[in-house]
């Protein structure tokens, strides 16, 4: 049993000095963030996918899938904690009655977003070395140039309040061949009305992800802002991101057009656009946050490298599989500047933690996509 007196007060006063110097600590080691609304990070392991459809609960409510292989819980490749979530998508995924090919999940009802609203969004992605950003277009095979997106990962869907939903989301974030993007859809014509590039996409590495959204269908009103790997990629860019009279949800999976990988497409030459394995694309997540201000997200997870009991591909070291040093967000690269990578001082800063700690022990002891 822990005592009182001059030992217990000098514990107390370490522990101060820890928050003070990494305030990226664990919630473990500090009080819960009220601010945090919901987190989507697959650290319930395989019952993370599903059930967790009440106001208040953590992790992801229903999926889209047609078999079990489509979205796995999995220790390897991980951005942070023990397990991500793993999507794949390929011809024939087609859920319901829907007519895309799809490996989608949502979180609960609560999620769901209100003309007003303004949230704070983090979450990591990997797309592998043999991710393919775009493929031949299915009515025009006779012009090379013609393609169709492989499809988004992350995007807020819209919800009619009881009507009938048409058209695409309005907001959808993926990778194509050989960049991240974001696609503002136009509601009447299900395309992008501005389709704008982020980042370079680097194959096999986490890609940090943070949004700062105010959700409205109002011009003047609504905006973005996105960091990616601690540089802000999109300063705040002011566009409605809702469509008039709807609410906004959350989805999460691969989502592609219901041709892409038809093993009966064929060339106007005869020739097989496609072989006979339905063309598989593969992409993880992890790490999912929203919160109601900035700094909740960033309390979540500490600045820099990953610790070494998050499980990263390379076995432990913190590195990515590209032989990166993993997502580097901080406040540093999050303030007012809006650019560049969090500099060393808060990754030494973790880096001291496990000395203070032993400090610490020894004292104790003594529904369609865009344009497809």
């Amino acid at each position: 049993m822990l005592g009182s007196g001059p030992s217990m007060e000098n514990s107390r006063k370490l522990i101060l000095v820890l928050a003070f110097l990494v305030p990226g600590l664990p919630i473990a080691a500090q009080q819960t963030d009220p601010d945090v609304i919901w987190k989507g990070d697959f650290e319930a392991g395989a019952s993370s996918l599903s059930g967790h459809c009440s106001a208040g609960d953590d992790q992801w409510c229903s999926i889209e899938t047609t078999r079990p292989q489509q979205i796995q819980v999995v220790a390897d490749p991980v951005a942070q904690g023990r397990y991500a979530a793993r999507f794949e998508v390929k011809y024939g995924d087609v859920f319901s009655y829907y007519s895309d090919s799809r490996s989608l999940m949502s979180g609960p009802s609560a999620l769901w977003e209100n003309e007003g609203n303004e949230r704070w969004y983090r979450w990591q992605a990997l797309w592998p070395q043999e991710w393919v950003g775009s493929f031949p277009k299915w009515d025009e095979l006779s012009n090379p140039s013609a393609r169709s997106s492989a499809g988004s990962l992350v995007e807020w869907h819209h919800d009619a309040n009881g009507a009938v939903e048409h058209g695409s989301a309005p907001l959808y974030i993926g990778a194509g061949d050989s960049d991240i993007w974001l696609c503002l859809v136009d509601q009447a014509t299900s395309s992008c009305r501005e389709n704008i590039s982020l980042a370079p996409l680097q194959r096999s590495h986490w890609h940090d992800f943070i949004m700062h959204a105010k959700w409205s269908s109002q011009p003047g009103v609504g905006y973005l802002e996105m960091w990616i790997d601690g540089v802000n990629v999109l300063p705040k860019y002011i566009a409605p991101n809702m469509y008039p009279g709807m609410r906004n949800y959350l989805e999460v999976g691969l989502y592609r057009n219901g041709h892409i990988g038809d093993p009966n497409l064929l060339y106007p030459n005869g020739q097989h656009v496609y072989g006979t394995n339905g063309t598989p694309s593969v992409a993880y997540l992890d790490g999912f946050i929203i919160g109601k201000t900035q700094q909740s997200v960033l309390n979540e997870r500490p600045w820099g490298t990953s610790p070494p009991d998050a499980g990263p591909a390379d076995g432990g070291t913190g590195a990515d599989l590209d032989g990166g040093t993993g997502p580097q967000v901080g406040l540093a690269a999050l303030g007012s500047g809006g650019g560049g990578c969090a500099s060393g001082g808060p990754q030494l800063a973790w880096l001291a933690v496990p000395l203070l700690a032993v400090a610490f022990t020894r004292r104790l002891r003594t529904r369609r996509g865009p344009g497809s």
